[in-house]
């Protein structure tokens, strides 16, 4: 909308106490009026108010009021438009805020897909190791169950073999003791050939006889078609051990290793039997096959067993 066009005062409006004379002399008057007010005035709008509204009237503008109004609008809109823009900045401040956190978000979000994406690689590789882990453990795995039932054929070839061997052994003992008093007895996988103790030894003496020396050399010569471990073990019976031997044998125990032990040097000289294969124990009394209360039964418990035992076996 256009502003009104300042209309000059009418004639005998100007106050009667003013002395007549030229609008500038008035103006003057009006600006040094103002003026001092303004000094006096404590608040300098209210000063400058009056400046304008009294300048407008001496001048004869005749506006002052409209003019004052639209000062005081447009300071009313600058207000506002300074509202405005604050709350428009703080909307931007949030608004800027809100975009660095989407971007940290996005970021963040960036670094989890590529994690993901690295994870997923290092997944499809740990795949790719297992199926060959699994190709390599199906092959071994197979073999593995081949060597097995390669030994378990070999076991099965060896007990055969065993068998065979343990039953010509038992055969060849047989044959060379055929006419000897011994007796050859199998407990599992074990062959026993016991001999009395009167064949091999004279009474409470660890010396071989003669015919203990042609028995054992049979054995050994039975032996040495075999591998199997040979144990000799020393009996006697309970009674104690004379009086003039005691010097030797303290006890049953002392003669019936040191039979035990003849046994197995004797063997071992034939050089049909190693000593590797060979060992001796004695028990003395303490196994009895028979009672010793009777002539017969002690007869029996004076024994020397010799022991094959399978090389699978030790």
């Amino acid at each position: 909308m256009a502003e009104p066009t300042p209309q000059p005062l009418p004639e005998g409006s100007l106050p009667s106490s003013l002395p007549g004379g030229s609008g500038n002399s008035l103006a003057k008057a009006a600006a040094t009026g103002a003026a001092k007010t303004a000094v006096s005035s404590a608040a300098s709008v209210v000063a400058w108010k009056t400046v304008a509204l009294a300048t407008a009237a001496v001048l004869g503008l005749g506006g002052g009021g409209y003019y004052y109004s639209r000062d005081h609008q447009a300071r009313g809109q600058l207000t506002e438009a300074g509202q405005r823009i604050g709350m428009l900045e703080s909307k931007v401040k949030v608004s800027e805020e809100a975009a660095e956190a989407a971007r940290a978000q996005t970021d963040q979000m960036k670094g989890d897909l590529d994690k993901l994406k690295r994870d997923s690689l290092d997944l499809e590789k740990s795949r790719a190791e297992l199926a060959k882990l699994k190709d390599l453990s199906a092959s071994e795995k197979k073999i593995l169950e081949q060597k097995i039932s390669e030994q378990q054929l070999a076991m099965e070839r060896m007990k055969a073999s065993s068998s065979q061997a343990d039953a010509k052994l038992e055969e060849n003992l047989k044959k060379e003791l055929a006419d000897k008093d011994v007796i050859i007895s199998r407990l599992k996988d074990q062959l026993k050939v016991t001999v009395a103790s009167e064949i091999l030894f004279p009474s409470g003496s660890a010396e071989l006889s003669p015919e203990g020396v042609d028995v054992l050399q049979k054995v050994a010569k039975a032996a040495n078609k075999s591998q199997d471990e040979v144990r000799v073990e020393g009996h006697t019976d309970t009674d104690p051990i004379a009086p003039l031997l005691a010097q030797y044998y303290p006890s049953n125990w002392e003669l019936s290793t040191a039979r035990a032990a003849v046994v197995v040097r004797t063997l071992e000289r034939t050089g049909m039997v190693p000593a590797s294969r060979l060992a001796a124990v004695g028990y003395g009394e303490s196994r009895p096959i028979a009672p010793n209360d009777e002539p017969q039964g002690k007869a029996k418990n004076r024994r020397v067993e010799i022991v094959f035992t399978p090389e699978k076996s030790r």
